[in-house]
């Protein structure tokens, strides 16, 4: 959902982002979850990609910026990828709300209000980040 969310807001500002979304493990054969792209379509966003991406695919180097969700992501990221960990951020830290800097994966919930909520969480954070970062970006 935050690659949907994020995409779809970068196209509405017109700013230079390129925007990249993957898992620290690899679910690269698997199809996107259905309550995603269900959620994600209820919020008049466009679905999120055709199938996940695992983050050893990603041009890593190039990327200035990884905004996960939770800590054990920049972990990942830090130790069995090799970002530096100025790259990585936690999404939840741009919370306007600050309800916590860390966002909870609703996988395995099957349940459209988890699912919701964790949408318009994850929504708020990437307005959040997008205006305290585009001042040069656009």
């Amino acid at each position: 959902m935050a690659h949907a969310i994020m995409a779809d807001e970068v196209l509405k500002r017109s700013l230079t982002i390129e925007v990249y979304s993957a898992g620290i493990l690899d679910f690269s054969q698997e199809p996107p979850l259905i309550e995603t792209t269900r959620t994600c379509e209820q919020h008049h966003t466009p679905a999120p990609k055709r199938r996940p991406t695992f983050a050893a695919e990603l041009p890593l180097k190039s990327i200035d910026r990884f905004l996960v969700m939770e800590q054990r992501h920049a972990i990942a990221l830090r130790d069995e990828f090799g970002v530096e960990a100025d790259r990585i951020a936690l999404l939840g830290n741009y919370d306007p709300k600050r309800r916590g800097a860390e966002i909870d994966d609703p996988f395995f919930s099957y349940s459209d209000e988890i699912y919701s909520k964790c949408y318009l969480l994850i929504r708020d954070c990437v307005f959040e980040y997008l205006e305290q970062t585009a001042v040069g970006i656009g």
